[in-house]
Formats: structure tokens, sequence, C-alpha cells
């Protein structure tokens, strides 16, 4: 299996080189040879086998030999919005949900969360989604978006299927499944959850109330189990 390597520029001609740490880890972690045979992708759909030709410090030449494009994807555009947890919990959410397919991360600030979305964090999330589509063969990467406070979410969401995950609701996510939908946005709360304000806004700017499953989940489980019922969701043609 070719080693996979990703391009943050995508290439205009039949060579393209890798530069800075991604380089670095080519050459000296994973040893690739001039003449090796790695894969390489640009997280917008598209990915390239590639030979390697020249290795230099911190500058890795490739030649790409063939080009292949992701065919267009039969799940709905799914977004969740996260009030992340604390620490290296959530760079495990980060994994699975770019492994599942989730196309957009939102970054949420509500009354009780307890971790804040700062840029360094989000710097540090967006490389594991690099990781993880290296890892899972995903060639465009989960897009984390900038954050935003759960009142501005709220009143400004456009995506017609708007979701906040409620443990206490009779109504269960799975309902969702036999309705096909072009977009999908997936509330998810703090594990002390949504306070009665934040719920009755919710209601008041059209977001259904679902539930995940008969047991209280945490952030990154619901996260998890979000994007499994979304990723089953048909993409409607319209």
């Amino acid at each position: 299996m070719s080693q996979r390597f990703f391009l943050s520029q995508t290439p205009t001609d039949d060579t393209t080189a890798i530069e800075g740490d991604e380089a670095r880890h080519l050459s000296r972690v994973m040893r690739v040879k001039t003449g090796d045979l790695v894969e390489l992708f640009d997280g917008q759909g598209t990915s390239w086998s590639a030979t390697v030709m020249c290795i230099e410090r911190n500058k890795v030449t490739l030649h790409l030999d063939a080009k292949y494009t992701d065919k267009t994807s039969q799940q709905p555009v799914v977004t969740l919005a996260v009030a992340l947890p604390k620490g290296e919990r959530q760079k495990w959410l980060i994994e699975k949900i770019t492994e599942l397919g989730t196309d957009y991360l939102i970054p949420l600030t509500t009354a009780r969360s307890v971790a804040q979305p700062t840029s360094a964090a989000i710097s540090r999330l967006r490389r594991g989604v690099v990781e993880a589509c290296k890892q899972s063969k995903r060639n465009r990467l989960l897009e984390i978006t900038p954050s935003q406070s759960l009142d501005t979410l709220l009143s400004t969401a456009s995506i017609k299927t708007r979701i906040l995950a409620c443990p206490t609701s009779s109504d269960s996510m799975q309902s969702i499944l036999s309705t096909p939908v072009e977009e999908i946005l997936i509330v998810i709360g703090p594990e002390g959850g949504f306070t009665e304000e934040e719920i009755d806004f919710s209601r008041a700017h059209g977001f259904r109330h679902m539930s995940l499953g008969q047991n209280t989940l945490r952030i990154e489980t619901a996260a998890i189990a979000a994007a499994v019922l979304a990723g089953q969701c048909q993409r409607s043609l319209s």
C-alpha cells in the first residue's frame, strides 16, 4: 500500500513539490526514497499516484503519474455544530467524524461550554483532519469553520433540515432517514446540556429536537452517532 501525503496546493502540471513538515515526514519518518511510489491528495476531492524524483532537506519533488477524482457523494452535505469537549477527546472526535464523511464542523460556544475553541486549538484540529484523511483515504478535507456562539448559529442558520440533539426528545433522529435531503445541520451541546433558554430559542428558530438514543451520550459519542445517521440519509436531487 502506497504512503499518502497531503498537497496544500493543487498541482498545475505533471510535477509538484511537498515542503515543510510534510516533506520531512515523507523523507525522515517514512524514509521514502527516490523512485518510490506514493499517493498524494489535495483535500478537495482529487488524488494522484506519484513517483519521488528528488529529496532535499525540506522539499520533495514528485512526478504525477495518474490522477483520480472522487465521484459525487450520494449522501447530503453534513454539518455538525459541536460544543467541543476538553483535551484529547477533541482529537478523537475529529478523527472519527472525518473518517465518517462529515463535511463541516462548527465549533460552538454555549452557556455550559467547557472548552474554548481558540485559534490554536482549531489549528491543531485541522492538522488532525489531514492525518485522519491520510489514514482513511478520504480525499476531501473536513472543513472546520470559525467558531460561533450558539445564539448566532441558531438565529442565522439557513440549512432547511436543522436539528438540535436533545436526549429528552421523544423523536428519534433515525426518523430523518426516510426523507432525502440536500443538506443537514445537527447541533450537539456540552456535557451539561443546553439551558432551557437555549432550547426555547432553538425551537423558536425552527430547529427540530431529536434524540440520538435512549442513553445520554458524551459529546464525542453523540457527534459520531450523528455523523453515522446523517451519512445514511439519501441526498435529494434538488
